[in-house]
């Protein structure tokens, strides 16, 4: 089919390019009116079936499309995701103002690490030497369908750059080079972007370039400081981040996320809603793990893990994103470092329970209230992930964490 085509009706007549989602329509009842009318398709709802990147929808929703698309199909030799990871560059890197790390947008790694699994995945190995063929944070590494995330989150980790270990937040990588160390050149900067909430999630468009909507404000490539960058000669990133070492993985599913994600079964895992407790045994959060890892779990006693905080955000219900610039929050006076109980809320072992954490333990009223956590396993002094959940900031913050630079493998 024509990538641009004209409908004709009896009552109606429309235009649709598969590069733009609004339709253009004519229709018998009111021409005038009608020729100004359009149906837009959210900004946040890019639902085309081509592959092309769409314009006129945030950048990283036309991504998740696509990763959504390739990460379904069957492959008929591994290496083939390779060459996948790479059309996807090819393709985004207009539209990202980025080039890519084995699948993932560079300049927004600190959001696109979270990716989660949509059904049964496992690693994907070579087939001569049963290696792993890419690192274990990217979506590439694993076989079966994952989707990416596209909720707004306030990175909490520093990227570490040189011998200098030279730290960088994900928006110094974002900004012109000169807006880095300068306030009011990054102020300047800002004031060229055109901030609009939808689910009151905020995407951006900059006044040279209105067609193209970004998850971060970004400049273009030859402006900007090249990061994050993997270690010399490695596949590994590195960042400093606060990990959780008194935290405990539950290995009991945890039911209420059961209910609306596929089964497991004794003898079959698809992806684990497991548990995140405390001392002691509130469920703090939960973390999503492939179910071979969730059999590992429960059997390797000799395995060390760890919880890594990467960012900050909200459940879904929490609509108000707050009075002030949220990247401006202070978690030191966010957190309650006392213990506080809630009995009149709903318990979370019952049907109506938040499936997040018990509201009867931890206040998730609190704007910004969880923070995203990745499931690391350390060999050899790296980390590699085993999942991705959510944690009440509360029950994060009582566990006494402690900085640490991380190598991501």
């Amino acid at each position: 089919m024509s990538l641009r085509v004209l409908f004709v009706a009896k009552d109606q007549c429309y235009f649709a390019c598969k590069h733009r989602q609004n339709v253009v329509t004519e229709s018998s009842d009111n021409p005038e009116e009608s020729l100004l009318r359009k149906h837009e398709i959210g900004v946040f709802e890019d639902s085309t079936a081509n592959m092309v990147p769409s314009l006129q929808h945030v950048n990283i929703i036309s991504y998740r499309r696509v990763v959504e698309s390739y990460t379904s199909r069957h492959l008929t030799y591994k290496s083939d995701m390779l060459n996948a990871s790479r059309g996807i560059e090819a393709a985004f890197r207009p539209l990202f103002r980025s080039d890519f790390l084995f699948g993932l947008p560079r300049f927004e790694l600190d959001s696109q690490l979270l990716w989660q699994p949509v059904g049964l995945y496992a690693r994907r190995c070579d087939p001569a030497t049963g290696l792993s063929m890419f690192p274990s944070w990217s979506w590439a590494e694993w076989v079966g369908k994952v989707t990416c995330n596209t909720q707004e989150n306030l990175s909490r980790i520093a990227w570490i750059e040189g011998e200098d270990e030279t730290r960088f937040s994900g928006n110094d990588f974002r900004y012109p080079k000169a807006a880095v160390k300068d306030v009011f050149k990054r102020l300047s900067y800002r004031m060229q972007w055109r901030c609009a909430l939808k689910y009151d999630v905020p995407y951006y468009t900059e006044s040279s370039d209105p067609e193209r909507y970004f998850f971060h404000p970004t400049a273009n490539e030859e402006e900007r400081t090249l990061g994050p960058n993997p270690k010399a000669g490695t596949d590994h990133l590195v960042f400093e981040a606060e990990i959780s070492e008194a935290l405990e993985i539950g290995l009991d599913h945890f039911w209420t996320h059961s209910l609306w994600r596929q089964e497991c079964t004794k003898d079959k895992h698809t992806v684990c809603p497991l548990t995140i407790r405390d001392k002691d045994n509130h469920i703090g959060g939960y973390v999503m793990v492939p179910g071979d890892i969730t059999t590992r779990l429960n059997n390797d006693d000799a395995a060390t893990y760890d919880f890594v905080r990467i960012s900050r955000t909200k459940t879904l219900e929490q609509e108000n994103r707050g009075k002030d610039n949220p990247e401006m929050l202070d978690d030191k006076e966010a957190v309650t470092l006392e213990k506080s109980y809630f009995p009149d809320r709903q318990d979370v072992r019952t049907p109506k329970g938040n499936g997040i954490c018990d509201a009867q333990r931890f206040d998730l009223t609190k704007p910004w209230c969880l923070y995203t956590v990745m499931l690391v396993e350390w060999k050899d002094e790296v980390a590699y992930r085993l999942g991705v959940g959510r944690v009440h900031i509360d029950a994060w913050a009582q566990a006494r964490p402690k900085n640490q630079i991380i190598v991501l493998g």
